[in-house]
């Protein structure tokens, strides 16, 4: 059950969180001070006591603020397939309210991160708490399909060579028979990111999940990952999820 989701508790001290998206959903229990954040084209502010919920693929970003959190990425399928199990309902969809205040949900996030270290079946029960609070509050679809898209052969190809530290909007242009200038302006017109950034973002998520699934070096991910070195993973990372790579060791 733990490799579909980790949990840290974060500080951030006049701070900010360059754009990027995650693969999983990225839920924040937010326990002192605030922040500004933006995700697509909409601004919000988060406070203390609040959670904030961003789904998968969806393009977000912090301004300079100061506040501590605890943060969950789960797995989109996983989530899905356990509130299916809640309803007794063929979900198609997982649709969350954005940012809300629930004290039974906060709760149990928190005796789920208490209890991480314990055995499966306490934190198979906490978890299925902390789904419970989750399945209360459907509102919105929130899961963007690439697929759709004119651009999906750009994103289908970023997502088989991410790897290549030699990838450039050059070559994806190339290989799609578009300019480069045409294509970086259609990209971000079309997901609000360039694609650089979409390439980064993505080392950096694939880097995550090679972290929490393997005993591998963070050298090594780094340059399975794309990364010129460790050291370029670590400001990299830093840069985008706020915190370096090493505490996912932890």
């Amino acid at each position: 059950m733990k490799n579909n989701f980790y949990a840290i508790y974060g500080k951030f001290h006049n701070a900010g969180v360059m754009p990027h998206f995650h693969e999983t959903f990225s839920i924040g229990f937010f326990t002192k001070g605030g922040c500004r954040y933006k995700v697509g084209k909409k601004d919000e502010i988060i406070k203390t006591g609040e959670i904030r919920i961003i789904p998968p693929y969806e393009l977000h970003k912090t301004y300079e603020g100061s506040w501590e959190y605890l943060h969950f990425d789960v797995d989109y399928e996983f989530l899905l397939n356990i509130i299916k199990d809640i309803k007794q309902d063929d979900i198609k969809d997982l649709k969350l309210n954005s940012r809300l205040k629930n004290d039974f949900l906060t709760k149990s996030a928190f005796r789920l991160y208490k209890y991480l270290n314990e055995d499966d079946l306490i934190i198979e029960e906490c978890f299925f708490d902390l789904a419970k609070g989750i399945y209360i509050n459907f509102d919105k679809e929130c899961k963007i399909d690439y697929q759709k898209s004119r651009l999906s052969k750009a994103i289908e190809y970023i997502y088989q060579n991410y790897n290549d530290s030699d990838l450039s909007v050059e070559k994806i242009a190339k290989k799609l028979n578009l300019s480069p200038y045409y294509f970086v302006r259609s990209f971000n017109s079309r997901f609000g990111i360039t694609p650089h950034r979409f390439i980064i973002s993505l080392r950096v998520e694939k880097a995550k999940q090679m972290i929490l699934k393997s005993d591998f070096s963070l050298a090594l991910i780094a340059r399975i990952c794309g990364f010129s070195d460790q050291s370029h993973m670590i400001k990299i990372f830093k840069k985008i999820v706020g915190y370096k790579p090493g505490i996912l060791k932890n």
